[in-house]
């Protein structure tokens, strides 16, 4: 039987192997805490469900050791995949922070 072969991804400074075809999300829910963004439309048995509530946005500093450039805006994690050596900021981004707030006063 062979191994699966894993991906680095750091998600708040925590380092973790997933998978190739997870997401970001995914992988924060692996980790767990308060590392996992919030996801109020993501359900992970109906396939092409989430990224449109916005509320699971977070910042990717670095793309992959391939292409270290960050992505320009902030991205939902539900639907964006890890690459090897990606780097994310979920609860130590002030600009994740302030993109939620925006996107729950909408809610209230």
């Amino acid at each position: 039987m062979s191994e699966q072969q894993t991906i680095k991804v750091t998600i708040d400074n925590i380092t973790i192997d997933v998978v190739p075809g997870t997401t970001i999300l995914q992988a924060a829910r692996q980790i767990g805490g308060d590392v996992t963004p919030p996801a109020m439309c993501y359900y992970s048995k109906l396939q092409g469900s989430g990224g449109k509530c916005r509320t699971c946005l977070v910042e990717v500093s670095k793309g992959s050791e391939k292409d270290p450039r960050p992505m320009p805006k902030l991205v939902a994690s539900c639907r964006t995949g890890v690459m090897d050596g990606m780097e994310v900021k979920n609860i130590t981004s002030d600009k994740v922070a302030d993109a939620r707030a925006g996107v729950v006063e909408f809610y209230y």
